[in-house]
């Protein structure tokens, strides 16, 4: 029998938050453990109230979780009357972006997309990925994943493939799977390639002219680290040759119409001094991502004025303008 010293007090305000919070975002069991850093056992505990932990510690997770999504909801209603959102938007850079790599998918070829951080190629890559789901494989490297193995369990994931016991049946799987396809490979911060994944991804182009079977185009995106080390020979000659296609994004041949679309707020002809300050720094070395950053923290102190900008860089590496 449960004495009153085991018997568990549940917050029944905190619980039905929980409750309403799931549902409003259709969240399951598992999907709200994932974001609470808990099992999907632990939550549908503490909603059925027979959690077998400690609900105190468990409630003080939601609440603060709850609090922070409450801070981050109140933060987008604040900037929502501005339209600074971080989906695509297309500037003359990213629309180019996005040509290239159709180029790459119909003439089954190897293009190269690199220049500065920030101008907008990976979001033109997500673009064309969420366009055509069925025919793109988009993969993003980080310095773990940048080897053979890890670019091959990346691409096997992407295209559904049983894991394998080593990277070389792997990449077979890959090839076998991409062979007769249209299918384009976009590989994003592919300046972190290593020799032996550049030289599987450089022969995929390539045409099965036994079986009379095109290749499939492959998109490297990268800062031009990449290009220069594939230029000079540092990775292999074999890809320079192969590259059918190269561009080199700069942010300082970004238009005012580019800044316009960026930062939809400072559009109009009153607005001309604060638009030319933002593209200045969108065309610095401090690129697109600070000068969200500015704008971002000037809405926040709710004066994005022309002195209102040049106050909120002075919390940014931009420093005080």
């Amino acid at each position: 029998m449960m004495t009153n010293s085991t018997i568990k007090v549940y917050d029944e305000v905190l619980h039905l938050q929980v409750e309403e919070y799931m549902a409003a975002h259709r969240l399951s069991q598992e999907q709200m453990g994932v974001k609470l850093g808990r099992s999907g056992a632990a939550i549908n505990q503490y909603l059925s109230r027979k959690y077998k932990g400690s609900v105190e510690n468990l409630e003080k997770a939601f609440r603060e979780f709850l609090a922070q999504e409450g801070e981050a909801v109140a933060t987008q209603k604040q900037a929502e009357p501005y339209k600074l959102d971080e989906g695509y938007k297309p500037t003359s850079i990213s629309e180019d972006v996005y040509q290239c790599i159709r180029f790459a998918q119909i003439n089954r070829t190897l293009v190269m997309l690199h220049g500065d951080a920030g101008a907008g190629k990976t979001k033109a890559a997500v673009k064309y990925y969420r366009d055509n789901p069925q025919s793109t494989v988009y993969i993003r490297l980080d310095p773990s994943m940048s080897g053979l193995a890890g670019v091959g369990e990346l691409l096997g994931t992407a295209l559904d493939l049983p894991a394998v016991s080593s990277s070389k049946q792997m990449w077979q799987a890959i090839r076998a799977r991409l062979r007769g396809t249209n299918k384009v490979i976009i590989v994003d911060e592919a300046q972190l390639l290593k020799r032996a994944p550049m030289d599987e991804l450089r022969i995929l182009p390539d045409e099965d002219e036994v079986n009379e079977l095109p290749g499939n185009g492959v998109v490297l995106i990268g800062n031009s680290e990449l290009y220069e080390r594939v230029k000079k020979g540092k990775v292999t000659t074999q890809t320079y040759t192969r590259i059918g296609l190269q561009r080199a994004y700069s942010t300082m041949k970004l238009t005012n119409e580019d800044v316009k679309l960026l930062f939809p707020m400072f559009a109009g002809e009153a607005q001309s001094k604060e638009l030319k300050l933002i593209a200045s720094v969108c065309r610095s070395q401090h690129s697109i991502r600070t000068a969200k950053n500015i704008v971002k923290n000037a809405i926040r102190n709710e004066d994005i004025s022309y002195e209102g900008l040049r106050t909120a860089a002075a919390s940014t590496s931009v420093g005080r303008l």
